[in-house]
């Protein structure tokens, strides 16, 4: 038990006291201290776990008040109170606090009967009420009733379905030598099953955890990260420190290798980081339109996942870079054969591998600069406009191979000078646009400024392919491999951002990022989402949702960095609702895991104080607490499952569901409660991409009261035809009935594009409303 020391010489209990602030409406740290009436203080000292899976149990603790205890309950989602029997002789409590009235029989004792029928999470509050009828919440409770994450079970094939058919949370922390994961495995147990687990992700910079220049910076997987550069450590994790955590607590984990811009950000080590030492040579860096390579520091004012981030000076992308590829081949290999060995040695706990994150031509100078014009990447630049050198198959001078990026329709100088309005006599003297002016027309809409932001997207896509071919060549499985590339979301009047490699060029500097562009030919796409991203809710140049344009290019996509409060408003933190959508959304279009940022980042207790950073925030969030109601609903269903629970406890959500004829939908948090209209239900919801004909054998309708229905039908209206087609067998199939609710078997046309789903309830006569607990589309054959 935690106990605080505060100026009037009492003693509290935190966890209380806390509690009470939160309850008063106080800021902790600013002046809950000076309330002049403290609150109660106690323990639940049985049962000691967090989630109590009985529905029959004894609940016993301790609680004490300066004027004394008028009774204690424990209140049952906020509205079944079980009274306590108080008086219970408690000499340890009497000798902890010896000055408390009642000290010495401060003990009681809650017996807790509840219905056998009772099913999912419930909260249990004990709250202590004092002589001055003062109310103070000593301990919290999560129920789990019944076979709640057990009911998925039955249907699962295999107890242990491997990591493709698991979804992860990862949680994103550092300094784990220090303590940076401590908890996650304890705190996460409980909620795990064999379909949703949870686990971390670390950062391990392969171009900065070196064994320094006297060695050529080779790769060092011991690296002594007690080592600093001014008042910083140089990197905060060495590789085989973490492994040896994650074996150690079996905890699965998934590596981030970045050499990218964010891995020098810290702070400058050239003899150590290699990164920083090939910034020393401006050849190696990225150069803006007035031919200059900034400081390094020239944006530390920028907001980021660390204080004044280095990101003015980045590597260039550029194919004739060979001191830049050469040591990002070489030290990112030697990282990938470290954790090749692992993987075989743990394949359970080796989730994969994602890359440099955040590859961009240089967007942070926000328009004010433009990158990038190394003259080797206008060199590059040249030979792509033209298909010639590496792209007609000749590389020189260290290029690869690059005819499969081969422009379609190569330019000859009249064309480019046609569409450059120039007079150029060789291709030595080409030039990109450097000036961006936004008077009519605008420089989105000039063709020679589309031909530099065709080719930039085009290094972008190129360097995320090499980033990926090179661990596949180091033995990595591309099932294990992700890009980790942001995606913004963006306010009027700028453009939402490129999905294809040849989208419109848009109104801003995108730094050449489009969604084709990060999925690696090696691997799988990983984005990077905050805020309305993460919610999926964005503008998109398209029809589609943003996570419905990740699963086109890439049904095994993920999510590398995650947190659905909004960087650009660091002190506001994210409710529940975007917590509970944006989960229900990424599982349903079939992300493989999430990495939420972050275990080691600001904390949910300290909303409001100086230096919060809501976007940082995990532990003690509403999203964390959304998390935990999804591994809860979800465990046990496969990944390549669909599931709609209508909300949950304290949320109330249709999940996109709306009755069409005159029937009624009504969320009850974490139900929906159905009244159809002269016997028939017609249920239907526009679910995008969301719909895998090659994995759903079934439809799943959680009916409370599956006696009540006389037959199911289901269709889906097809993207190309825009026509109903049904999916469910029209002959009179006795429908499969039994504690989960009623069974469907689906068929499917495989040559049609399912986007919108319609189901057809036929209850008897008499019912006049329904309870469905959840829609599901399940991988298992009935």
């Amino acid at each position: 038990m935690l106990i605080l020391h505060f100026a009037s010489n009492r003693l509290y209990n935190s966890r209380a006291f806390l509690t009470y602030c939160i309850l008063a409406g106080v800021s902790l740290f600013s002046g809950c201290q000076n309330i002049t009436d403290t609150p109660s203080i106690g323990f639940v000292d049985h049962p000691t776990e967090e989630i109590v899976r009985q529905t029959n149990f004894l609940m016993s603790g301790w609680a004490l008040d300066q004027d004394g205890i008028e009774n204690v309950a424990a209140i049952l989602d906020e509205h079944q109170h079980f009274s306590a029997r108080i008086g219970i002789p408690r000499q340890d409590v009497a000798l902890a606090y010896p000055t408390y009235p009642g000290k010495e029989t401060a003990g009681f004792e809650i017996t807790l009967n509840l219905p056998p029928s009772l099913s999912g999470k419930h909260q249990l509050q004990i709250v202590a009420t004092d002589k001055k009828q003062r109310k103070t919440i000593i301990g919290k409770k999560t129920l789990i009733a019944g076979n709640t994450m057990k009911r998925w079970l039955p249907l699962l094939e295999n107890a242990h379905p491997g990591p493709e058919k698991t979804f992860y949370f990862l949680f994103a922390t550092s300094g784990i030598s220090l303590g940076g994961a401590q908890e996650i495995a304890e705190q996460y147990a409980p909620y795990n099953s064999a379909t949703v687990k949870a686990g971390f992700r670390v950062p391990i910079l392969y171009l900065r955890t070196t064994k320094g220049y006297s060695q050529d910076w080779e790769f060092d997987p011991n690296f002594d990260n007690s080592m600093k550069c001014g008042k910083r450590q140089i990197a905060d994790d060495s590789l085989n420190d973490v492994i040896r955590f994650s074996t150690e607590k079996k905890l699965p984990i998934l590596f981030t290798l970045n050499g990218g811009v964010w891995a020098d950000a810290a702070c400058d080590a050239p003899s150590w980081d290699i990164n920083d030492q090939l910034e020393k040579e401006p050849l190696n860096c990225q150069w803006n339109e007035r031919n200059q390579v900034m400081n390094d520091d020239y944006l530390k004012t920028l907001p980021g996942s660390q204080d004044a981030p280095e990101l003015a000076r980045g590597l260039t992308l550029n194919v004739y870079a060979s001191d830049v590829r050469r040591y990002k081949k070489r030290n990112l290999q030697a990282a990938g054969r470290v954790l090749l060995e692992f993987a075989q040695n743990h394949p359970d706990l080796f989730v994969g591998i994602s890359l440099d994150p955040d590859v961009y031509n240089n967007p942070f100078f926000e328009g004010e600069q433009w990158y990038d014009y190394n003259p080797l990447t206008l060199r590059q630049f040249r030979e792509w406009l033209k298909g010639d050198g590496p792209y007609s198959g000749q590389p020189t001078d260290g290029a690869p191979d690059l005819r499969n990026y081969r422009k379609k329709s190569p330019l000859t100088l009249k064309e480019v000078n046609q569409l450059a309005r120039k007079n150029w006599k060789n291709w030595n003297e080409v030039q990109p646009p450097r000036i961006f002016s936004t008077a009519s027309p605008p420089y989105w809409k000039d063709p020679w400024v589309r031909e530099w932001e065709l080719f930039r997207r085009h290094l972008v896509d190129l360097h995320y392919d090499e980033l990926s071919q090179w661990l596949t060549d180091a033995g990595i499985p591309t099932r294990h491999i992700f890009s980790s590339q942001g995606f913004p979301a963006l306010s009027e009047p700028l453009m939402p951002f490129a999905v294809n490699l040849d989208s419109p060029v848009k109104n801003y500097d995108s730094g050449g990022m489009t969604i084709e562009g990060a999925k690696p030919n090696q691997g799988h796409l990983g984005a990077i989402l905050y805020g309305p991203s993460a919610v999926n809710s964005i503008r998109m140049e398209n029809n589609d949702s943003l996570f419905a344009a990740f699963r086109r290019f890439d049904e095994d996509w993920a999510v590398i960095e995650h947190n659905t409060s909004d960087f650009r408003s660091p002190s506001i933190m994210a409710n529940y609702a975007d917590g509970y959508r944006s989960l229900r959304e990424m599982f349903n279009h079939g992300a493989r895991f999430v990495s939420p940022m972050a275990w080691n980042g600001s904390n949910g207790i300290y909303a409001g104080q100086k230096d919060f950073a809501a976007f940082t925030a995990i532990r003690n969030t509403p999203l964390e607490d959304a998390i935990r109601d999804f591994m809860i609903s979800h465990a046990n269903l496969p990944r390549h499952a669909r599931y709609w629970g209508f909300g949950s406890l304290g949320h109330k959500d249709t999940d996109g569901w709306n009755a069409v004829n005159n029937g009624q939908i009504i969320s009850d948090g974490g139900s929906a409660l159905l009244m159809p209209a002269t016997g028939t239900m017609i249920l239907q919801a526009d679910l995008e991409t969301q719909i895998e004909p090659e994995h759903h054998k079934q439809l799943i309708l959680g009916l409370a009261q599956p006696d009540d229905v006389l037959g199911v039908t289901a269709e889906v209206l097809d993207a190309v035809t825009q026509k109903y087609i049904p999916i469910t067998d029209g002959k009179n199939i006795p429908l499969k009935r039994d504690t989960l609710g009623i069974h469907l078997p689906l068929t499917w046309n495989i040559n049609i594009q399912p986007k919108t789903m319609r189901i057809t309830i036929r209850f008897r006569d008499e019912v006049e409303k329904s309870k469905l607990n959840f829609i599901s589309l399940h991988p298992a054959n009935i």
